[in-house]
């Protein structure tokens, strides 16, 4: 059984809503659901900045109807890969940035083949976390819509069938079901985040019931292992820090659904 100690990382001033983070060489990079600019915070230098994804008024605290929803960011050693949740036709963008320059890439076909090709509705569609393996891009169905559906949806350019579909049964918390929020790799191991919210829908918020921490091989071949994270925490973003002797580290990200430009970054040491 593993053993989960959350603790407050640190408290950046000028985000809201942080929807993934990753951490590399030292910095923070995060996005938020309803802003149209990657934020990266030097942790030595604690210092903010600010990318332009997509100029466009307002850049921040954009509304629900309007926000692009960028739900995920994921690092392939290389260049950080930002994802749209899919859940309306505003939120199909991908943006790739390799630290100086943006492209912007619209991922509608892709998503909307998802949804044709397994039988995905619209209102059952939303993409909260993605992860790359090599020519392998994994991503992550939060089950929040009428049929609940968590699955891993995987593209795979080089492969002789494209798409491919994994359902995940995830276990309710405190009486309510879990939806996948993010994920992150770490060697032959995913670990992904799922929270407890009351609201069958993609769209809408609803009452928190906390959040479990999840792991499963790579391959997908293993039943998941899940864990409750302690607290009562809608955590969005999940990013792996360090491997220490007693564990791995975590830095863990929550969107607390108001627009207080206030961000605490939480640390999860797992143990055994």
């Amino acid at each position: 059984m593993l053993k989960l100690i959350l603790e407050a990382f640190i408290s950046i001033s000028g985000i809201a809503a942080a929807s993934g983070i990753v951490y590399n060489n030292d910095e923070l990079h995060i996005v938020s659901d309803n802003s149209n600019y990657l934020y990266s915070y030097n942790l030595a230098q604690q210092h903010l900045s600010k990318t332009v994804l997509l100029e466009a008024e307002p850049m921040e605290n954009i509304s629900k109807a309007n926000k692009m929803d960028l739900e995920s960011i994921t690092f392939d050693g290389n260049r950080y890969y930002l994802y749209g949740s899919g859940s309306t036709e505003k939120r199909n963008n991908r943006f790739i940035w390799d630290g100086k320059k943006v492209i912007q890439e619209d991922y509608s076909k892709i998503y909307t083949h998802f949804m044709q090709k397994f039988g995905i509705s619209k209102e059952d569609f939303n993409i909260e976390g993605v992860v790359h393996i090599d020519d392998r891009i994994l991503f992550f169905n939060r089950g929040n819509g009428p049929k609940g559906i968590n699955a891993v949806l995987e593209y795979n350019s080089k492969a002789e069938d494209k798409y491919r579909y994994t359902p995940i049964e995830l276990p309710k918390l405190n009486g309510i079901s879990t939806g996948f929020s993010d994920a992150t790799v770490v060697g032959d191991d995913i670990y992904f985040i799922a929270t407890a919210e009351d609201a069958k829908s993609t769209y809408l918020d609803g009452e928190i019931a906390g959040s479990l921490l999840g792991k499963i091989s790579t391959d997908l071949s293993s039943k998941p292992e899940v864990f409750q994270i302690p607290e009562n925490h809608k955590f969005e973003g999940i990013t792996f820090k360090e491997k220490t002797d007693n564990g791995l580290i975590f830095l863990l990200c929550e969107d607390t659904d108001t627009e207080d430009a206030e961000l605490t970054v939480y640390s999860l040491k797992v143990t055994n």
